[in-house]
């Protein structure tokens, strides 16, 4: 075919979908907005850390529960699929998604040269701070619920132990334990599968990323965990790209096409992230912090969870202390529960928030 044919077509594909997502976007938002006489659907920003950070509320009932969605990555926020899975939650609680420091609309409300040098695991519990003392204030709640998936646990369990008295309890979905091990485990994975299917070009691959992981972060280490990624995505491992989540995102009523940039920006975990994927790969142990929490502490976790696993989780939280605890086994979940089991998900989230209610 005519290489300008091509590109004329591609052209004509990619302003069709531009058309569709603006137009199905508003209809979709419009549809879903919440009407409820003391209910809030509203998005801002907020200064927090000294720059302006995005937040998204979603409720049928402010005095409902208020809870903060810690997202993963680090520099992946869940709004753009919140359509997906958390209109069921609203019933219930007030969900507040926070687009943390250089991820999703705070990526592009601020400077990112001046942002990157300040994201950092120290600024990233602070952050995480005010934006809990903002909700308290907001709506004049003493506590806060957190929930945070992947790296999203990791900011939710640190911040639960140093500031118990803000947090009503914490859900960990995900939960990560301790990184370099979950990598060593999740590669493993990946060999095993692809020597089940005896594809030699995968196995050459996974052997050529050997020593993985390593012991000292580097630009090789982030290479090598991109071109895990891919594979562990092949073969089921890991969330993968696909034309589903695709549309949920051109069509998110909560994403305009502008926002969606975001989603293309192949640097962001590279460049923007260093410093905390430093800190996750070479200091960061659960284990090594406590194990003794003040409040009450729930997981929600996939069984066939490869990124952030099982096992690990599951080790970690039966010798946990916490005034109360339940552990939700999800089967046939992945890394991304709420998207891959949603009525089972939401059985222990709703679970969950009638045990901290009573």
């Amino acid at each position: 075919m005519n290489q300008s044919l091509i590109i004329f077509i591609a052209a004509i594909a990619c302003i069709s979908m531009a058309i569709y997502s603006f137009l199905y976007t508003k209809k979709r938002a419009t549809a879903c907005h919440i009407h409820t006489p003391n209910g809030i659907d509203e998005g801002e920003y907020v200064t927090i850390g000294g720059i302006q950070q995005f937040l998204y509320h979603r409720g049928e009932n402010k005095d409902h529960p208020v809870l903060l969605f810690l997202h993963g990555g680090p520099g992946s926020p869940m709004l753009p699929f919140a359509q997906d899975f958390q209109f069921p939650w609203e019933d219930k609680v007030t969900v507040v998604h926070w687009e943390q420091r250089n991820s999703g609309k705070t990526f592009f409300a601020n400077d990112p040269q001046k942002v990157t040098p300040t994201t950092t695991i120290e600024q990233a519990l602070q952050d995480t701070y005010e934006v809990v003392s903002y909700l308290q204030k907001k709506y004049n709640k003493e506590q806060i619920l957190l929930l945070g998936h992947s790296w999203g646990s990791i900011l939710g369990s640190l911040f639960t132990m140093q500031y118990p008295q803000m947090v009503q309890a914490y859900i960990g979905v995900g939960q990560v334990v301790n990184m370099f091990e979950n990598e060593r485990i999740g590669y493993e994975k990946a060999l095993e599968c692809s020597r089940q299917v005896k594809n030699q070009k995968d196995i050459s691959t996974l052997q050529a990323l050997s020593p993985y992981p390593e012991h000292h972060f580097s630009d090789s280490m982030v290479k090598k965990l991109m071109k895990l990624r891919k594979l562990q995505g092949k073969y089921k491992l890991a969330m993968q790209p696909s034309l589903q989540l695709v549309m949920s995102v051109l069509c998110s009523p909560f994403y305009s096409f502008k926002d969606i940039k975001y989603m293309l920006m192949s640097d962001v975990l590279e460049i923007k992230q260093r410093a905390i994927l430093e800190f996750l790969f070479q200091s960061y142990d659960l284990n090594m912090v406590t194990s003794d929490y003040q409040v009450p502490v729930f997981y929600i976790h996939g069984e066939d969870d490869w990124q952030t696993p099982y096992s690990l989780a599951r080790t970690y939280f039966d010798q946990l202390k916490a005034p109360m605890k339940q552990f939700y086994s999800i089967p046939n979940a992945g890394h991304v529960t709420m998207l891959d089991q949603k009525e089972l998900f939401n059985e222990a989230l709703f679970d969950i928030i009638d045990q901290i209610k009573h």
